[in-house]
């Protein structure tokens, strides 16, 4: 009776969890579950409450992330909108594997492509010896890319990452 119930509670809460659950530390690109294997964060622009992060997939490609503690810490940024003008960092996407696929910005003068759909959160968390710990995600990321403008196709990207973030020379200079 006991291995009964025990088994019943295993499928209800197994059936409770959402629908759009995605493992820690993994990328998921044009449809391809892409593990994280290595994240880094610049230590300069990082003390100036600039975020340019750095992640590299096991497919030998690499993710940055770019924006800014005041715009966009704690915040589900709205990825097919262009940000209004601010004297900080706006946020950018950009995904490299044997050359650019796709960079997307918010920035209101660049003419890079915004997002058909998606949303990007970024949170600091509480530092671990001296190191910065975050939480990002990237939520159904949709991007066509303009004829002429990279590959011209259309693109899709999720992402989730929560740990410690590697300073970029620690980072660069690891063997």
């Amino acid at each position: 009776m006991k291995a009964a119930f025990a088994l019943a509670a295993v499928l209800i809460l197994t059936s409770c969890s959402k629908d759009d659950d995605q493992p820690a530390n993994t990328a998921i690109i044009d449809g391809e579950a892409i593990p994280l294997i290595g994240a880094g964060i610049d230590y300069k622009h990082l003390s100036e409450g600039t975020y340019e992060i750095l992640f590299i997939t096991a497919e030998k490609g690499s993710i940055y992330i770019m924006g800014n503690e005041e715009y966009h810490n704690g915040k589900t940024i709205d990825l097919t909108r262009k940000e209004p003008k601010h004297g900080r960092w706006h946020w950018s996407i950009e995904y490299r594997n044997s050359g650019t696929i796709f960079f997307t910005s918010g920035h209101p003068d660049y003419s890079h492509p915004v997002f058909k759909s998606g949303t990007l959160y970024m949170k600091r968390l509480d530092d671990t010896d001296e190191t910065p710990v975050f939480e990002i995600r990237i939520k159904n990321g949709k991007i066509k890319n303009k004829d002429g403008y990279k590959d011209g196709k259309e693109h899709t990207i999720s992402l989730y990452y929560k740990g410690k973030l590697m300073f970029l020379p620690a980072f660069w200079n690891r063997k």
